[in-house]
C-alpha cells in the first residue's frame, strides 16, 4: 500500500514537471514536497498496521447496524476504494501553493493519523466476519481479496479512508469548490459497498477528517 503511494505521487509529480511550464524553482518545491508526502503516507501505514497488531488492550466492538444491511455488496466498488483514493493525494500534491503551506497541510495529516492512532487503540472495532466469506471469481473480488489481505477486519472505527478523503477534499475547495466533497462521498460509499466498514465508521471518520481540517485552517 505505501509503494502504491509512492509511485502513484511520483507519477503525478511527472506530469506536472512534464506539462507545466513553469521557472525552476517552482519543480523543486514540488518536487521536495512529492518526496515528504510520500514518506509520511508511507510512514503512516506503517502506524496504521502497528496498530492493527496491537488493538487488544480494551473491548472490541462490532458497530453493525440494521441499516448496514441495505448496503448491498458491491466489489467492483473496490477500484473506487482504492484508486480515486490514491488519485485525491495527487490531487492534493497538485493543489498546494507554496511549500509553507505544504508542510502546514501534512501537519494537520499528522495530526489525523494520531487521533486515528488513538481511536483505533482505544476504541477497537471490527467488520462482521461474514461479510469477508465470498466466493473469488471475478477480477474485482480477487482485488478486493488482495486488499484485504492487508487490511484486517479490524481498525474500523473511524475509518481512515473517510477521514484522510475528507481531509484531503477539504484542502482542494479553494481549487474545486463545493465539487471537492463528491470525492469524499465516493470513498465513502465505497467503504459500505464492499463491505470494508459500517456506517456507524464512516460518518465519524468523516467529521474527523473534517474536525482536523478546522483546526489547522
Amino acid at each position: 500500500m505505501d509503494v502504491n503511494t509512492c509511485i502513484i505521487s511520483y507519477l503525478f509529480l511527472t506530469i506536472i514537471l512534464f506539462c507545466w511550464k513553469s521557472p525552476k524553482l517552482f519543480k523543486y518545491v514540488l518536487f521536495q514536497l512529492t518526496s515528504l508526502i510520500a514518506a509520511v503516507v508511507a510512514g503512516g501505514y506503517q502506524i496504521y498496521f502497528w496498530t492493527q497488531r496491537n488493538s487488544n488492550f480494551f473491548k472490541t466492538r462490532q458497530l453493525k447496524l440494521k441499516i448496514d444491511d441495505w448496503f448491498p455488496f458491491w466489489p467492483s466498488w473496490i477500484w473506487i476504494y482504492s484508486f480515486l483514493y490514491y488519485i485525491l493525494i495527487g490531487g492534493f500534491i497538485i493543489a498546494i501553493p507554496n511549500i509553507e503551506r505544504g508542510v502546514y497541510i501534512i501537519f494537520g495529516g499528522l495530526l489525523l493519523l494520531v487521533f486515528q492512532a488513538l481511536l483505533f487503540i482505544l476504541f477497537p472495532a471490527v467488520c462482521p466476519t461474514e461479510w469477508r466469506d465470498y466466493k473469488v471469481d471475478t477480477i474485482s473480488k480477487k482485488y478486493l481479496k488482495f486488499v484485504q489481505g492487508f487490511d484486517d477486519v479490524n481498525n474500523c472505527f473511524p475509518s481512515m479512508h473517510c477521514s484522510l478523503a475528507t481531509y484531503i477534499s477539504l484542502t482542494l475547495f479553494p481549487l474545486m469548490g463545493w465539487y471537492c466533497l463528491v470525492f469524499a462521498g465516493l470513498i465513502g460509499i465505497s467503504t459500505l459497498f464492499t463491505k470494508q466498514h459500517t456506517i456507524l465508521d464512516v460518518f465519524p471518520g468523516m467529521a474527523l477528517g473534517a474536525l482536523v481540517y478546522w483546526i489547522i485552517a
